[in-house]
């Protein structure tokens, strides 16, 4: 499992999915996400989304994530976690790219582990 938290910080999260007998790879900058999912196949993405305005070609920081695994790992599921203020361009998002379920903030761990 990789849970990718570029803004955030999951403290709670973590601590409960690895308690909960999951192996997890956190990584805090999406370009090492990529390439993590380069090297592994994980079953499960878990990753934050924010709408970033200075992107002049993309919504998020999560496209070029998807991307890959829409293109490479079609299997893999993927959890995002977002602000919802922010629901509208996540919307945008999903129309392009799969993703399995989504969760807004706050998070808890039992959230989380219903939807493993």
């Amino acid at each position: 499992m990789l849970f990718v938290m570029e803004y955030g910080v999951y403290p709670e999260l973590i601590h409960g999915l690895r308690n909960a007998g999951h192996q997890l790879q956190v990584e805090h900058i999406m370009r090492r996400a990529i390439s993590y999912l380069k090297k592994s196949k994980p079953e499960l993405v878990i990753a934050e989304f924010y709408h970033e305005p200075a992107f002049r070609d993309r919504v998020s920081n999560l496209e070029s994530m998807l991307a890959h695994i829409q293109r490479k790992l079609p299997d893999t599921r993927t959890v995002v976690i977002f602000d919802p203020k922010d629901e509208l361009y996540l919307a945008q998002v999903i129309e392009r790219f799969p993703v399995t379920e989504k969760i807004p903030h706050p998070v808890s761990i039992e959230q989380l582990l219903k939807i493993i």
